[in-house]
């Protein structure tokens, strides 16, 4: 079976991320890759021929069981650890509806690597070890806070 840098790695990925909110908690989904726990926002890779938008509803309903309604673009970041390169972009999430589930990744249909999601106010974001949140939660005490955040993060 091929890791999960051998079938994403040595290319350059655009994916379209989601801040999905309830009050002030965030929406997170805990994956585990090549044997590290990661905590990220929603989200995946665009396909040709889609819209980000129709990224955003696409991977949330596989992701979450959730159906979305995207909102304004807000900030991206840029993941390079090689092999590993990814653009992301972040998208406020208007709404939602139907009940959090957790789903699975289809380009990984062999391996299950969605174990849990939650929503995650601060409280609950600080019992997260930094080093299994995605990149631009490490700096983040408040998740509230990244509804503020624009243009390119580092």
């Amino acid at each position: 079976m091929k890791s999960t840098k051998d079938f994403f790695g040595h290319k350059v990925r655009v994916r379209a991320c989601g801040l999905c909110y309830r009050g002030e908690a965030l929406l997170l989904v805990k994956h585990i890759i090549d044997g590290r726990v990661l905590w990220a926002p929603p989200g995946g890779a665009v396909e040709a021929g889609e819209t980000i938008a129709q990224t955003l509803v696409r991977e949330f309903k596989e992701e979450t069981s959730l159906t979305v309604k995207p909102g304004p673009f807000l900030f991206l970041t840029e993941y390079l650890q090689q092999p590993l390169h990814a653009i992301e972009l972040f998208y406020k999430i208007e709404s939602y509806t139907g009940t959090i589930a957790a789903g699975h990744d289809p380009e990984l249909p062999d391996r299950q690597i969605i174990l849990a999601l939650d929503f995650f106010d601060q409280k609950k974001l600080a019992q997260i070890p930094g080093q299994q949140r995605h990149h631009m939660l490490k700096s983040c005490n408040n998740p509230i806070e990244l509804l503020a955040k624009r243009g390119h993060l580092t």
